[in-house]
C-alpha cells in the first residue's frame, strides 16, 4: 500500500511537471510592426500642412530673389547701354554696384536656403515627435513587443504594416 503511495505521488508530480514547465517557459505571440514614416508625411494632415507652408515660404523666397534678379538685369542693361557715354569714373562705380548686387543676391539666396533647411527641421521633427508619441501610445494600447521604421527592413508581410492605422490616428487626433 505504501509503494503504491509513492508511485503514484510520483506519477502525479511527474505529470505536474511535465504540464507545468513548458507553460512557464512558453510567452504570448510576439506583436511586432513596423511604419513607414514618409507615407505618413505625405498622406497625413500635418504632414500636407508642413509641406504646404515650406513651399509657399519657399515661393516668396523664390519670387523675391527673382525681383533682385530682376533688378540686376536692368542693372546690366543700363551699364551696357550707357558705356559708351559714361565717364570711366562713372562706369566704375555701376560697374561696381552691379557686382555688389551680384554678392547681395548671392547671400541672399544663401540665406534663404538656410533657413528653408532650418524651418523643415523644425516643422518635421516637431511632427515626427507628435507621430512617435502616437505610436507609443497606440503600441502599449494594443500590446505591441516592437514597432520599428520599415526604412531597414528587408521583409516584412503587409499586414505588420501600421502606418495606414497612425495616419488614421494622426489626422484624428487633430
Amino acid at each position: 500500500m505504501r509503494l503504491s503511495k509513492i508511485v503514484m505521488l510520483l506519477s502525479l508530480a511527474f505529470c505536474l511537471l511535465t504540464l507545468g514547465i513548458p507553460s512557464v517557459y512558453c510567452a504570448d505571440v510576439a506583436k511586432i510592426g513596423t511604419v513607414n514614416f514618409q507615407k505618413i508625411f505625405e498622406n497625413s494632415t500635418q504632414g500636407k500642412a508642413v509641406k504646404a507652408e515650406i513651399n509657399t515660404q519657399g515661393q516668396r523666397m523664390e519670387q523675391d530673389l527673382k525681383a533682385k534678379g530682376e533688378e540686376i538685369k536692368a542693372l546690366e542693361k543700363r551699364l551696357g547701354d550707357n558705356a559708351g557715354v559714361m565717364s570711366k569714373e562713372a562706369r566704375e562705380e555701376q560697374r561696381w554696384e552691379y557686382e555688389r548686387k551680384i554678392d547681395e543676391v548671392k547671400a541672399l539666396k544663401k540665406k534663404y536656403d538656410r533657413q528653408i533647411q532650418e524651418m523643415q527641421m523644425q516643422k518635421v521633427n516637431s511632427v515626427r515627435q507628435e507621430v512617435l508619441q502616437l505610436i507609443q501610445e497606440y503600441g502599449k494600447k494594443e500590446g505591441y513587443l516592437l514597432i520599428v521604421e520599415d526604412i531597414n527592413v528587408v521583409y516584412a508581410p503587409s499586414n505588420m504594416d501600421l502606418t495606414d492605422e497612425i495616419i488614421k490616428r494622426l489626422n484624428a487626433k487633430k
